[in-house]
């Protein structure tokens, strides 16, 4: 999704760089990924995800920026997606001793105040439209969490969450050409949108 989201750009507005955190399915430390956009000196991060539950129930989209979890759910999303730290080989020295388990440590990120909180929940919106009412999926809503990926960025930023591979439809259309194709689309005419 993300390098048809960037052929899009690429193609449609020649003026835009785009800068991928990756190009290929490998691993990227979540502070490496915020580190890249800032020294590009990046205008916007879009985080692309899949979300997952131990439920086949759950389905649809929701767009996350970085702020207060407003409820217990959002905390446990933040949790499993910051929980990838726990991979990387220098966790405790790049995240100052964060423990992803721990509900402590999202009350510190709670602290942590954007000067680009308007406009990543500005496009966030953008992103929830497009996909919501152009591609069809369950509008599960823009909310605030304590990602470790969106962080440190320099820039506005969003994580998005695409669809549910623990939800047998959706994990269908996830992977199938089309689904990609449309997800990518309704990501792109967001961007679009945003930028003008």
């Amino acid at each position: 999704v993300a390098l048809r989201l960037g052929k899009m750009i690429n193609d449609s507005l020649p003026t835009v760089q785009t800068i991928y955190t990756r190009d290929k399915d490998v691993f990227v430390d979540l502070y490496k990924r915020a580190e890249i956009a800032n020294k590009s000196g990046a205008d916007l991060f879009i985080s692309i995800h899949c979300n997952a539950n131990a439920s086949p129930q759950p389905y649809g989209v929701e767009t996350f920026v970085m702020g207060e979890h407003r409820n217990a759910a959002n905390l446990e999303v933040a949790k499993l997606e910051n929980a990838s730290i726990l991979y990387e080989d220098n966790a405790e020295e790049d995240y100052g001793n964060f423990n992803p388990n721990s509900p402590e440590a999202y009350i510190m990120l709670n602290f942590f105040q954007s000067e680009y909180k308007s406009a990543s929940l500005d496009f966030a919106e953008h992103i929830q439209n497009q996909l919501v009412k152009r591609v069809g999926r369950k509008d599960r809503g823009v909310q605030q969490a304590g990602f470790l990926v969106l962080y440190k960025t320099a820039m506005p930023s969003v994580l998005v969450e695409i669809g549910f591979l623990s939800n047998p439809a959706e994990e269908n259309f996830l992977n199938s050409k089309d689904g990609q194709t449309y997800i990518a689309s309704a990501l792109f005419r967001a961007f679009r949108d945003y930028k003008q």
